[in-house]
This record gives C-alpha cells, sequence and structure tokens, in this order.
C-alpha cells in the first residue's frame, strides 16, 4: 500500500481547509456605498503550460463599456498580486481561493490565481509550474504597461513555500523559467520551509496524513528534494523582502518553519506570531492586523 493510500479523507479536508484563510469579517458588518466589483474583468484558465493543471486565472481592473468587446483593462499603473493555493502539494483548487483575493482586489491591485500539478509522487512539479506561471504572469504585466517590480506573490501552507520559492529561485537561481523581474515582496502564510523536517514531524505526530512524504512519494528522495526545494537552505544575500503570518500552535506546519527561516534572513523581512493560532485558526481581528501588517509592509519596501 502506497503512502497516500493512508492520507484519509479528513486529512484531505485539512489541506484544503488550511488553503482558505477567512474572509476578514466573521460576522455581518455594515453595509457601504463604495462598490467596486464591476470594475473586475475575468479571464478563466489562462494556459501557461500544456498541461491541463497548468493555468491561471487573471483578475483585472477596468471598466464596462458594453458591446462589442464589453470589458477595457485599466491602463494607468497598478500592482499585482500573484496568488498560490495551499493543500499540501497534492490537493486544493484556485477556485476554491476567491476570498483571498478579495483584501488585494479592493485596493485596486491586478491578481493571478495559480493551479499547479500536484498529487502523489509528483514532487518537484509544483515548484516549476509556479515559476514558469510567474515568468508568464511577467510577461503579460509588461506587455499591458504595468510595472513588473511591483508583482507581489504569496500563498498559504504549501502555497506558501511555493510563493518563498517563487521569490528566491527568480533572485537567486538557474531555473529555466527565472526571470529578470523577482517578486517585490513575498507574502507567506505559513508555508513550509524546511520539507524534510515537517515530513519528519509528521511521521512522529499524524503518520496518516504525511503530505510531505505523499507529495515526494519516494522516502530516498526526502533529503535530496529537501535540500534543493526547502526556502531555508536557499537563503540568499538578495532574496526578496518576506513577511509570515503563522500560528504558534500549528499543528500542521509547525510555527518553528517560520521563525528558523526569518532568523536565517538579512534582507528586509517580518515575522507575525499569532497567538494560539493553529493551521489558519486566527480570529478576526488576528486576521485583521494581519492583513494591516501585510499592506503597510509592502508599502514601506
Amino acid at each position: 500500500m502506497t503512502i497516500w493510500q493512508f492520507v484519509t479523507r479528513s486529512m484531505i479536508s485539512i489541506l484544503l481547509l488550511s488553503a482558505l484563510l477567512p474572509l476578514a469579517a466573521a460576522n455581518a458588518t455594515p453595509a457601504t456605498d463604495s462598490f467596486w466589483g464591476h470594475r473586475i474583468g475575468l479571464q478563466v484558465d489562462v494556459a501557461y503550460g500544456e498541461n491541463p493543471a497548468q493555468v491561471f486565472d487573471l483578475y483585472l481592473h477596468g471598466r464596462r463599456t458594453g458591446e462589442p468587446d464589453y470589458f477595457a483593462m485599466a491602463s494607468d499603473p497598478r500592482p499585482t498580486l500573484v496568488w498560490i493555493h495551499g493543500g499540501g502539494w497534492i490537493a486544493g483548487d484556485k477556485a476554491a481561493e476567491i476570498p483571498q483575493l478579495i483584501p488585494y482586489l479592493e485596493r485596486g491591485w491586478n491578481v493571478v490565481n495559480v493551479n499547479y500539478r500536484q498529487g502523489p509522487g509528483t514532487a518537484p512539479q509544483a515548484v516549476d509550474d509556479v515559476m514558469c506561471a510567474y515568468q508568464r504572469v511577467i510577461e503579460i504585466v509588461e506587455a499591458s504597461g504595468m510595472p513588473t517590480d511591483q508583482v507581489v506573490v504569496s500563498g498559504a501552507s504549501a502555497g506558501g513555500h511555493l510563493a518563498l520559492l517563487v521569490g528566491m529561485l527568480n533572485s537567486d537561481g538557474d531555473h529555466p523559467c527565472r526571470t529578470a523581474s523577482p517578486p517585490k515582496a513575498v507574502v507567506n502564510w505559513f508555508g513550509i520551509t524546511d520539507i524534510e523536517a515537517v515530513q519528519g514531524f509528521l511521521s512522529e505526530t499524524r503518520p496518516k496524513g504525511n503530505y510531505a512524504a505523499a507529495w515526494i512519494g519516494n522516502a530516498d528522495k526526502v533529503t535530496e528534494i529537501s535540500s534543493q526545494y526547502s526556502p531555508l537552505f536557499l537563503v540568499a544575500e538578495n532574496t526578496p523582502p518576506i513577511i509570515t503570518i503563522h500560528g504558534d500552535i500549528d499543528s500542521v506546519v509547525p510555527y518553528e518553519q517560520a521563525s528558523a527561516l526569518h532568523e536565517s534572513l538579512s534582507t528586509t523581512n517580518r515575522l507575525i506570531t499569532i497567538e494560539d493560532g493553529n493551521h489558519s485558526g486566527f480570529s478576526d481581528a488576528q486576521y485583521q492586523d494581519a492583513f494591516q501588517a501585510i499592506f503597510r509592509f509592502i508599502d514601506d519596501l
């Protein structure tokens, strides 16, 4: 029986939920007189590769024009968010990620919502995919006249890990999809930074839900994959600015993953510790504070 067969349905649910950061308000909030949804145009399943999983959605600011084209993209410069979903590299989908995009959309950002190859034994395909997706995003941003130096990459859990790699491998790497425009910053929501350490932690605490082992597939490759694709081992003098949000009682991605990364960084960085926060289980006030900190961090760069 394979490792994947041991990953229970309940663990898949946990991994999917880990990629879903709740909306900012848990309860009903007063209505506002500012409406902006009509300003967004959506392009679904834009391909960046030949595999059906290699697609992303584009959320573009602009205006409704009516027939014949119906929508015109705004031409004024604005930042772009690239969002990468989580799910332990074996589950998840961009379709469930829209709530995570709203804080950026309502501030006038364009947004890219990325899918990638995933599943047991697929490592490191997800890394290659997000690198090539980012390369395609930079091409689109440049062609549309948007600033390539205002692109921020973010993700949660495994998506946080992949966002960190996009930042690091575009700054100091030789990946074939590397661009000359690394991200302005990385917003890392409780991402994995040391794959082998997470694999060892899960083998002791939840062996039937060891998503890291499932993703790699072959136990003999854990050290090799970890050494090549763990952000902790890719820190460099030109690593882009990183802000991390991580709960201190996370049992899916241990808090030490975040603290170890930030202790190793010499470039601009900030670690937001969510007290008594588990794997995305934060209070409304904690989410409010986290998003405020994120935008302050980006604005100060």
